[in-house]
């Protein structure tokens, strides 16, 4: 084995498949009895009660067909991305094994980043080489920030210019996307011209203790390594990033019309500024990290429609049902890992 491949071990390396298994089982309890709670907390709440009293259950085939085409879209970019590196999986598999790594990434805390070595060993299980698969998963988040980068600021300057929002919230917000996108043209460009991207981010190693120049010269082998399959994979398909974007600037636009459509099954009357800005809130309380967003899901959109001059209620009535959209997606997810094929080794090798 070597080191890019340790690097991705698994923490449960040493679980054989049943407790794996169980683990798993146990999680889509607990993020059943969520959902089951949530209902029931709903329901006991005046906003929550008027917005069930408003639920339009004509919607719901629409608002599901939509999410599942929304799925599909993530599931089509990342085979875009196996595909330059000829690699081919149907597509359904594609879209289960994505459902079930973002729902362990949305569990754990981490802006649900965890889930991309659960992708990528997901993929080796499916006969994919561990290298390809992490590249593929790494090109792929990269082509998905691209995007979140560009809607998410022009989802705030359009807001701020349909008279909501501040204008100091909507320059930090340029700001960090600039930023964002400054590097991303930085490495794609050098790519581009075959010159090395990711080393010179990392600085010199000549400076610090000893461990400290130690783990930057294995992380600088590492990025070597990874702008030399960068180079490789623009220099073959020169139109793979562009078309990527362009495909994760739709998903985010598929996703908007996702967001209203939930909002109007549930008779939320939700103005299209206020929709940008719910948009862009659910981005920043999945970035913060806390498991399922517990609580700062809820806490942006009441503080969204609060600054937007809406009442608590309605903000409070939309985090809710953000969270009983978010909870289903976290059990469908669950399942899909138990029963992805060979999804329960992740690894669990004997030594």
């Amino acid at each position: 084995m070597d080191g890019f491949e340790r690097a991705w071990q698994p923490a449960a390396d040493d679980l054989d498949r049943q407790t794996l298994r169980t683990h798993l089982v146990r999680m889509t309890l607990v993020a059943v009895g969520g959902l089951a709670a949530v209902v029931v907390a709903w329901q006991a709440l005046p906003a929550g009660q008027a917005a069930f009293l408003h639920l339009t259950p004509a919607l719901v085939p629409a608002y599901l067909g939509l999410v599942i085409v929304v799925v599909s879209l993530f599931a089509l970019r990342w085979r875009w991305v196996l595909e330059s590196l000829g690699i081919s999986l149907p597509l359904p598999r594609l879209m289960q094994l994505w459902l079930a790594a973002r729902a362990v990434g949305s569990l754990i805390p981490s802006g649900t980043l965890a889930g991309e070595p659960v992708r990528a060993y997901l993929l080796r299980e499916s006969a994919v080489p561990l290298p390809q698969a992490a590249g593929a998963v790494a090109v792929d988040r990269a082509l998905e920030l691209a995007g979140n980068m560009i809607a998410g600021p022009l989802c705030v300057v359009t807001a701020l210019a349909l008279g909501v929002g501040s204008f100091a919230g909507t320059l930090v917000a340029l700001l960090a996307a600039g930023a964002g996108l400054a590097v991303l043209v930085f490495v794609y460009g050098r790519a581009r011209r075959g010159a090395p991207a990711l080393v010179p981010l990392l600085g010199p190693i000549s400076w610090g203790p000893r461990r400290a120049r130690g783990v930057i010269a294995m992380a600088r082998d590492r990025a070597a390594q990874a702008d030399t399959a960068l180079q490789q994979l623009v220099a073959a398909h020169p139109r793979l990033v562009p078309t990527g974007i362009a495909l994760s600037l739709a998903i985010e636009c598929l996703q908007l019309a996702e967001i209203a459509l939930l909002y109007a099954v549930f008779g939320l009357s939700v103005p299209l500024s206020l929709l940008l800005l719910s948009s862009v809130g659910i981005g920043v309380a999945r970035a913060i990290p806390v498991a399922a967003s517990l609580g700062s899901l809820e806490a942006t959109q009441i503080g969204i429609f609060a600054v937007g001059g809406r009442t608590v209620g309605l903000g409070l009535s939309v985090g809710l049902a953000l969270r009983l959209a978010e909870t289903f997606r976290i059990v469908v997810g669950l399942v899909c890992l138990i029963t992805a094929p060979g999804a329960v080794t992740l690894r669990a090798r004997r030594r």
